[in-house]
């Protein structure tokens, strides 16, 4: 099967592909297949993984909402809702009996590591370096949340970047 066969996308200025992934398997998916967004060409393919691997017997995107909670500048906390871009079940390796839940985001692998300081330090590098740093501090933020109301419920939360993508084959 083509890849175009389950596409609809918008592609956004050549950047990176978006738009509805078209399930093949509609019966593995949880929730409303007319609101299956991908919105990277890393959740398409983790999309076509997720719907063509005999071993993922339930999946769903952004379904699921873990609260957390982050101080803003003025020093109130205030609450917010982080969706991870997939939730899986899928069966052990030889055991169609036992499954494996996970929670999984996608994220490019800068984002996952503590940004550098820029060696030449221009005003736009010093604001893109402070922008990076507070992504970096509340995906941490997120995660931290994640990792816990996973850890209550028995489900693995997991980070995958596009080295994880690249040695599955999966781009």
């Amino acid at each position: 099967m083509s890849n175009s066969s389950n596409i609809r996308s918008k592609n956004s200025g050549g950047r990176y592909h978006q738009g509805h992934y078209l399930l093949q398997y509609p019966d593995k998916y949880m929730g409303d297949p007319t609101t299956l967004v991908y919105r990277s060409s890393w959740e398409f393919a983790f999309c076509r993984f997720c719907d063509f691997n005999d071993n993922i017997k339930k999946w769903s995107a952004e379904n699921l909402a873990i609260p957390y909670q982050i101080q803003n500048d003025i020093g109130q906390l205030e609450t917010h809702r982080y969706y991870p871009d997939f939730y899986i079940e899928m069966t052990k390796k030889g055991d169609d009996e036992t499954y494996d839940r996970l929670l999984i985001e996608i994220k490019p692998k800068a984002e996952t590591e503590t940004p550098k300081k820029p060696v030449k330090q221009t005003l736009k590098m010093l604001e893109n370096f402070e922008y990076s740093l507070r992504t970096f501090k509340k995906n941490l933020h997120k995660w931290a949340y994640a990792k816990e109301w996973c850890e209550k419920r028995n489900i693995k939360f997991v980070i995958i970047t596009e080295d994880d993508l690249k040695k599955r084959g999966l781009i």
